[in-house]
């Protein structure tokens, strides 16, 4: 059978191109709205990861200068743990030296 020749098919017998694709959706319904979770998601973790990396960099500051450093570095941390994992852990090692601090320093009374 020759290619160009009309009335010839040349994907006879195969799969038609949307096989297994999923059904076409309306306008502006599902994909629409999956994109714009997935964009404020992505807004809402990027906005967290600013605002928190501000306080702990002010935070940093105040260890040099006046302040409550102490205070704000660990805020600044809680506010990054609520989206990262690896904000977690280290808020986590944070509290834990903090709470071996205390009990050095008053002793076990807690």
């Amino acid at each position: 059978m020759i290619a160009g020749r009309p009335g010839h098919d040349p994907h006879a017998g195969r799969h038609p191109p949307d096989a297994g694709a999923p059904a076409p959706r309306a306008a502006g319904t599902n994909g629409m709205e999956q994109f714009i979770r997935v964009s404020l998601r992505h807004i809402r973790r990027l906005a967290i990861l600013l605002i928190g990396t501000t306080v702990v960099l002010i935070g940093v500051v105040m260890l040099v200068t006046p302040g409550p450093a102490t205070i704000v570095v660990p805020i600044g941390l809680g506010i990054l743990a609520i989206e990262f994992a690896w904000a977690r852990r280290l808020l986590h090692e944070v509290r834990e030296r903090a709470a071996n601090m205390r009990d050095q320093y008053w002793g076990r009374k807690w």
